[in-house]
């Protein structure tokens, strides 16, 4: 599918949800289906505009939960992290909330607050509320950046049993294992994340050399 045909794609779908709405203008879901499409295709000022609008429209709770979660996530994917984290603060319904909060773990992550956003993604996590891999990933992540390895190594484990071809989650397990245990070891995840993807491990080894480098220089002192 050329450019031409994805914008002709694109245009047809946001024409249908905007009918969807003429239709049905006291269904929010219409609108925020609308929001979603718009974001998809990059169009967030007007995805924002549609979203902020529609809060005046509805008095539901329900309603307003998703209308909240829908421009949380739209200033999430334009990086106005804080100002998204207030919206995903507004959903109180237990059919987003854990699903707002896991977002709300995502913006701290993105803003480097990663002991905020542990706390949030384990929240979500207990007794597996949210089945979604990113979760596991986010917890991961935040435990990696803390410098918490033994941690990161669980929750990275947990990941690969599920998708033992993921080729970021290789490449960051073979980062925990060179620091923990040495390169002959970490060359297993690094072999499975070359053979995944070659071109971003190329562009990635440079961490794996200046890893390397600091062991060295520990050992040296």
């Amino acid at each position: 599918m050329n450019r031409e045909q994805m914008n002709a794609r694109a245009e047809k779908l946001v024409q249908k949800a905007i009918q969807k709405i003429d239709e049905h203008p006291n269904d929010a879901r219409a609108y925020y289906e609308l929001g979603v499409l718009l974001t998809e295709f990059k169009d967030y000022e007007q995805a924002e505009q549609l979203l902020s609008r529609a809060l005046g429209l509805f008095k539901d709770k329900g309603d307003l939960d998703l209308l909240n979660y829908g421009l949380g996530n739209v200033l999430y994917s334009t990086n106005y992290f804080q100002k998204a984290i207030n919206y995903f603060n507004e959903v109180n319904g237990q059919e987003l909330k854990d699903e707002a909060i896991l977002m709300i773990a995502q913006c701290e992550y993105a803003l480097g607050s990663y002991k905020k956003s542990l706390a949030y993604a384990l929240t979500v996590n207990e007794d597996g509320k949210i089945k979604d891999i990113g979760a596991k990933k986010l917890i991961a992540d935040n435990f990696f950046s803390l410098g918490d390895f033994q941690n990161a190594k669980k929750y990275f484990d947990l990941i690969l049993a599920k998708e033992p071809h993921n080729f970021e989650v290789n490449f960051q397990r073979g980062i925990i294992t060179l620091v923990l245990e040495g390169k002959k070891e970490a060359d297993r995840y690094f072999e499975v994340a070359q053979k995944l993807d070659h071109k971003a491990f190329d562009k990635m080894k440079e961490q794996i050399i200046d890893i390397q480098k600091t062991i060295i220089a520990k050992q040296k002192k």
